[in-house]
């Protein structure tokens, strides 16, 4: 990671010169004793280290103004959901398009009409044709450095990604998905960055092309499976879940909305973006509507409304006392970004990278 206080920590990326052991990810979490492992070990710093770069990238930035419009004072620079400005580097543009195939294969397994108490069982045919599929599209849209990287066993890197990426969609078994199954699509990309998928950018510009250009458009996705096919909700806590199937739209949400900075080191605590919308909004159907096409945390409150009836403090309760959270969007960032850790460990998959 690095050590420049300016600087946000990156993901140490593998080394070309040297072989790597890659594995097919399993479960390893099972008791309390491995939590406790897990919070030690490498697995969990890397996950850790790549959600806080993603999310230090989203931060709003100062800019200076024009000398001749007055020297000192800042304006600053804000991304939203579609942002003209943020760049798509070719991988990123790939990994959409990646993500578009897979929407797109919707079609060919429409849900069963039949009655149903959980989800439909049209899940497993789409579930099946993506999985026989991803190898050839993930040659077909990843570097072959990439999938080819120096392998000291017989698993290959591009094994271990497929693993990652099927597991990302949910389960065909239990008809379900949940904050688990994100998860692994972060270990995806986690693991596509160790491998060196992702160009050398300046301050946040090839993760905030992650974020919006990746990130975004894979919750696009399940959310149209979920609604599709009538997912369950894998794992959840009820009313007493932050939400019963995303986590990071909220990180990365609200670290749009917080206070600008001019480096990682001027993160703030508390405070707001100067135009941001009010927390409590979130309980406003007409402000969450006017905002989910340009943040991530109001779009994923527009999803809970699409799914969800009845007073949004009622079946969201953890979200409602968020949003009265007075100190602002920073601090509804850290909260919700500390929490990620106890959400993690919960879950089925194993971040290796």
């Amino acid at each position: 990671m690095s050590s420049n206080p300016s600087k946000a920590p990156v993901l140490e990326l593998l080394r070309k010169d040297a072989s790597h052991s890659f594995e097919i990810p399993a479960k390893r979490i099972h008791d309390g004793d491995d939590v406790t492992f897990f919070l030690a070990s490498r697995a969990y710093a890397d996950i850790m280290t790549f959600i806080f770069q993603l999310n230090t990238a989203m931060i709003p930035r100062k800019i200076k103004e024009s000398q001749a419009q007055g020297g000192n004072t800042h304006s600053f620079k804000e991304w939203e959901l579609n942002d003209p400005d943020v760049p798509h580097p070719p991988v990123v543009a790939n990994l959409a398009k990646l993500l578009d195939t897979l929407a797109s294969i919707i079609d060919e397994a429409p849900p069963d009409p039949g009655p149903r108490r959980f989800g439909n069982v049209s899940f497993r045919t789409w579930y099946d044709i993506v999985r026989e599929r991803v190898p050839a599209l993930l040659d077909q849209y990843l570097p072959e450095q990439v999938l080819g990287f120096k392998s000291a066993s017989d698993v290959s890197a591009k094994h271990e990604l497929e693993a990652y990426l099927i597991g990302s969609f949910g389960s065909s078994q239990r008809l379900d998905y949940g904050t688990g199954h994100e998860l692994s699509f972060l270990a995806f990309l986690g693991c596509l960055w160790k491998l060196g998928a992702f160009p050398h950018s300046e301050d946040g510009e090839q993760e905030r092309g992650i974020v919006l250009g990746v990130v975004e458009p894979y919750l696009a996705l399940i959310r149209r499976l979920i609604l599709t096919y009538t997912l369950e909700p894998a794992g959840s806590h009820g009313v007493w879940g932050l939400d019963d199937h995303s986590f990071v739209p909220y990180i990365f949400g609200s670290a749009q909305l917080s206070p600008a900075i001019v480096t990682p080191a001027d993160v703030a605590a508390e405070g707001s973006l100067p135009t941001a919308p009010n927390p409590g909004d979130v309980a406003k159907a007409t402000a969450v509507a006017r905002e989910r096409t340009r943040n991530m945390y109001f779009s994923a409150i527009g999803f809970i409304y699409d799914v969800k009836k009845g007073p949004f403090w009622e079946h969201s309760n953890i979200l409602y006392d968020v949003s009265g959270v007075k100190a602002g969007w920073a601090k509804i960032n850290k909260v919700i970004h500390t929490a990620f850790p106890t959400r993690m460990h919960q879950t089925d998959n194993s971040f290796r990278g």
